[in-house]
């Protein structure tokens, strides 16, 4: 359960960057945010070799 809450705000992180990047006026606010959220769906998607469960 922990996995799903910590990937689902990182889905919703990343999408809030994609926002803001792409429609937003902060360019370096949504690229922050982007990174932020792109770090976490990386840590869900090779959560078995990074050991986090």
């Amino acid at each position: 359960m922990k996995r799903f809450i910590i990937a689902s705000i990182a889905y919703m992180t990343t999408g809030t960057g994609v926002y803001h990047i792409f429609f937003g006026d902060s360019v370096p606010y949504g690229l922050l945010i982007l990174m932020i959220g792109l770090l976490g769906i990386l840590s869900d998607v090779f959560y078995k070799k990074l050991n986090t469960e």
